[in-house]
C-alpha cells in the first residue's frame, strides 16, 4: 500500500492506494462512535455492501445506507434531496459521517451532500473506478449537475480520507479502464512529461491491470493532482490547468444529454481539440499532437464522434462553462508536452475552426 498525503491550509488527509485495503484498521478511526450514512452505487454487488456494513457496524452509533443508480442524469437535485431526507429523517447530527463507495458520480454527490447538510459534515471516499481513483476522489471538488450544465452546483469540501482499492478495477469493463487512462494521460500532459513517457511505455500493462504497474500509475497520477491541489485548493490559479480538454469535453457531454459519451471519452475528444488549439497558439508541434493521439488510441479510448454536432451549438454549450471569467472563455493549452497554461480571449472564429476540424 502507498500513501499520498494531501496537506492543505485547512485540512490534511491521506489517500491510500493498494489492493485489498478495505479493512477495519484503515477505517476504525473514521467510523468509531459515529453515525454513518453509506452511499453506494447500485452496480456494486450487494454481497460486498453487506460485507462492508458488517465490517463497520459494531463500531458505529448508527448505520444507514442509500443505493443510487450512478449516472449523470441522477447526479441531480432530486438525488441530493433523497440523501438529505434520509439524514434528516434518521436524525443524523452534525457529527455524522457520510461514506461514498462508487465511481466519480458517487464521489461528487456524496461530497456535496456532506458539504450542504447542516452547513457541512465529514465524508470519506472509497472510489471504485480508475477514473474516480485518480480524479474525482482527490481534491475536494463536489457537485451535482443542472440540466443546463455539468457540475454547475457544487462546493469545495475536502474528505477525511480516501481508500483507492485497486481490487475493484478487476470488476470493471475495459471501457471504464480506458476512461480512467484519459485523465491519467492528461496529468502527464499538463505537469510531468516523464510520467507521460512512462505511460507510453506501460499503457498495455495498465489496461491488463498488472498489479505492480497499475499501483505505480495510480499513485503517480494522484501525486500530480495532489501537488496541484496543494498549491491551489480553490482553483484561483494553477488548479485550472487540470481542466485541460474539459471545457470542450463537458460541452460534448451536455450536448449529448450525457448519453453519447462517458466522461473519459468526452475528455479525450476535448483534449484532441485542446491539442489542436495548442498547435495554433501554444508551443507544441503537429508531431507532438500526433504522439498524444497515438497514446489515446493505444489506451483504447473511443474518440469517434457518434452523432452530427453543429460547431456553433457546441461553442454555445462551452459558454456555459463554469471556468469562464465574465463573458470570456478560459481554455487550457500546452506550451510543451508536460507544461500547460491558461489562455483567455481566444477568438470565437478560431475556436469554431478547431471544433470543425476535429468534428
Amino acid at each position: 500500500m502507498q500513501t499520498v498525503n494531501l496537506d492543505l491550509t485547512t485540512k490534511s488527509y491521506n489517500i491510500k492506494i493498494g489492493s485489498e485495503i478495505i479493512n477495519y484498521s484503515n477505517l476504525e478511526k473514521f467510523v468509531s462512535h459515529k453515525e454513518v450514512l453509506l452511499i453506494h452505487d447500485s452496480a456494486i454487488s450487494e454481497a460486498l455492501i453487506i460485507k462492508f456494513k458488517k465490517l463497520i457496524n459494531e463500531e458505529t452509533l448508527k448505520l444507514e445506507s442509500i443505493k443510487i443508480n450512478a449516472n449523470e442524469q441522477n447526479k441531480s437535485q432530486e438525488t441530493l434531496s433523497k440523501i438529505h431526507s434520509t439524514l434528516i429523517e434518521n436524525k443524523f447530527s452534525r457529527d455524522c459521517l457520510i461514506i461514498g463507495i462508487g465511481g466519480g458520480i458517487v464521489c461528487d454527490i456524496s461530497g456535496f451532500a456532506a458539504a450542504t447538510y447542516q452547513r457541512g459534515v465529514d465524508f470519506f471516499l472509497i472510489p471504485t473506478t480508475l477514473l474516480s481513483q485518480v480524479d474525482a476522489s482527490v481534491g475536494g471538488k463536489t457537485a451535482i449537475n443542472h440540466p443546463k450544465g455539468k457540475n454547475m452546483i457544487g462546493a469545495f469540501h475536502q474528505p477525511l480520507g480516501v481508500l483507492a482499492d485497486l481490487a475493484f478495477l478487476s470488476t470493471l469493463p475495459k471501457r471504464e479502464i480506458s476512461c480512467g487512462l484519459s485523465e491519467m494521460i492528461k496529468h502527464g500532459l499538463i505537469r510531468d512529461i516523464g510520467y507521460f513517457s512512462w505511460l507510453e511505455e506501460n499503457i498495455e500493462q495498465i489496461i491488463e491491470l498488472n498489479s505492480e504497474v497499475t499501483e505505480e500509475a495510480v499513485s503517480r497520477s494522484i501525486k500530480i493532482k495532489a501537488e496541484i491541489v496543494r498549491e491551489d485548493e480553490k482553483e484561483k490559479n494553477i488548479r485550472a490547468l487540470l481542466n485541460f480538454g474539459h471545457t470542450f469535453g463537458h460541452a460534448l457531454e451536455l450536448i449529448g444529454d450525457f448519453k453519447n459519451y462517458n466522461h473519459g471519452e468526452a475528455v479525450a475528444i476535448g483534449m484532441i481539440m485542446a491539442l489542436e488549439m495548442s498547435v495554433r497558439i501554444g508551443n507544441i508541434t503537429q508531431q507532438d499532437c500526433e504522439r498524444v493521439k497515438q497514446l489515446l488510441n493505444r489506451a483504447k479510448i473511443d474518440t469517434k464522434i457518434r452523432k452530427t454536432i453543429n460547431s456553433l451549438d457546441l461553442y454555445e454549450c462551452m459558454l456555459g462553462d463554469k471556468k469562464k471569467r465574465g463573458n470570456v472563455l478560459n481554455l487550457v493549452v500546452l506550451e510543451n508536452l508536460g507544461q500547460a497554461k491558461s489562455v483567455k480571449g481566444i477568438e470565437k472564429s478560431l475556436i469554431l475552426e478547431i471544433i470543425d476540424s476535429c468534428l
